[in-house]
């Protein structure tokens, strides 16, 4: 499984999952084609009347995310998505969760639990 530890990830986009307590979170490398997807996902959404994520839990999955090289990342869980960049933070609403479904539908074989649903 590919942590955040064992691979430079300046030049690539990545995505993760946040999963764990005391252990890394897995973090893997999205495609250009499917970044622009999620890219398009994320122009089509509604801004979003919440300033932040929804409440998370302590345990367990906690939402994923999407980074891109500059640094831009965006941080969803529950249909709510965040985007942090350089220019500030934007919320949008995602009822139906396919940004973060196909987030988590990139990650590499037993990376992530089997009984992950959302």
């Amino acid at each position: 499984m590919a942590t955040s530890k064992s691979f430079d990830s300046s030049q690539e986009w990545t995505a993760g999952a946040f999963l764990f307590s005391g252990r890394p979170d897995p973090v893997w490398f999205i495609d250009l084609i499917t970044a622009g997807r999620l890219e398009a996902i994320w122009n089509s959404l509604p801004a979003s009347a919440a300033s932040t994520l929804a409440h998370q839990p302590l345990l367990g999955y906690r939402g994923c995310f999407l980074r891109q090289p500059d640094g831009t990342e965006w941080s969803v869980f529950a249909g709510v998505i965040t985007r942090q960049s350089s220019t500030g933070a934007v919320t949008r609403e995602d009822p139906d969760r396919k940004f973060e479904r196909l987030v988590l539908a990139t990650a590499p074989a037993n990376v992530l639990p089997r009984d992950l649903a959302i």
